[in-house]
């Protein structure tokens, strides 16, 4: 039996598959899940739901852990999962102490879950001789339009607090990295195109805020050279650290390169000295290719 699959479905679905005690299915007729072992499934009328394990679980929260190793969060919950015992109770307690990761990770929870029931989903509309259904969702999407504001950067009200920021960051390089090498790495950033920047009159960019103004992230540009003024350069990008793995350096960039678009910019350069590697992948995805020195898209 054809049926729709509804947002108040699949949160049907979603509630029961974390019931690890309970194999459940979906009533087609009445629309309601069921207890799988009191019914006979017959896949017209009652269909099995799709399986979601303690092992698929337990992905969930290595993938999560490793998409913010740059939060504070990041080291006790990597401790919860190396102990290996009463992992989810106890990675649901620290996540509490981070508002913003837990909100993070019952998105992502949700986003896999809800992939998960569309494949199956799909199968049945096969089976049925339909199209299958498209999954182009992106929950991190919702979050920050929901929870952060994205303005202009303004030089003179804002060059203060970003410098602020930077340091902050600096600090982090040093701890990050002991000894010289720290140290090092700290004053490469502080004193190189990231004070320039702030001090000349041509560079723009994007400050991303709570809702309650505190600063969540910037990304700053400006033109590379008086005489090529279709081509920018990256001179900063960094999120502050309560606010990282929640997708906002990513969000930065794209909407960096959508007003480079609409304002007759041909190319966006991120040099070396201030590429982050773990941005690779996504720069990739964005169109960029990396050319001796830096990373560039070049932009229709």
């Amino acid at each position: 039996m054809i049926f729709e699959l509804t947002d108040s479905v699949v949160n049907q679905i979603i509630f029961a598959m974390e019931n690890q005690n309970q194999v459940s299915a979906l009533d087609v007729q009445n629309m309601c899940i069921v207890d799988a072992g009191s019914v006979e499934v017959d896949e017209d009328k009652i269909y099995l739901l799709p399986e979601w394990t303690s092992h698929d679980g337990y992905a969930l929260l290595e993938s999560f852990v490793s998409s913010i190793r740059w939060s504070k969060a990041h080291k006790e919950l990597a401790a919860v999962l190396a102990e290996g015992r009463g992992v989810f109770r106890q990675f649901k307690n620290v996540l509490k102490k981070y508002p913003e990761n837990e909100r993070k990770f019952n998105l992502l929870k949700n986003s896999r879950m809800k992939s998960r029931i569309v494949e199956w989903y799909n199968e049945l509309r096969t089976s049925w001789g339909l199209e299958k259904l498209s999954q182009d969702f992106d929950e991190c999407d919702d979050l920050i339009q929901e929870d952060f504001v994205i303005r202009p950067y303004n030089r003179v009200s804002d060059s203060g607090f970003v410098m602020t920021e930077a340091k902050h960051f600096s600090d982090e390089l040093k701890t990050q990295k002991p000894g010289e090498l720290g140290l090092a790495l700290s004053a490469i950033f502080e004193e190189g195109s990231l004070i320039q920047s702030l001090e000349k009159n041509d560079t723009q960019g994007l400050v991303c805020q709570t809702l309650e103004d505190d600063f969540a992230g910037c990304i700053l540009y400006s033109p590379v050279l008086s005489a090529a003024k279709t081509a920018v350069s990256l001179t900063a990008l960094f999120v502050n650290q309560n606010y990282r793995g929640l997708g906002i350096a990513g969000e930065l960039i794209e909407r960096s390169i959508s007003n480079f678009q609409k304002n007759g910019i041909h190319f966006f350069i991120i040099p070396n000295s201030v590429l982050v590697f773990e941005l690779e992948p996504l720069l990739t995805r964005l169109g960029f290719n990396r050319t001796g020195t830096a990373m560039v898209a070049e932009l229709n």
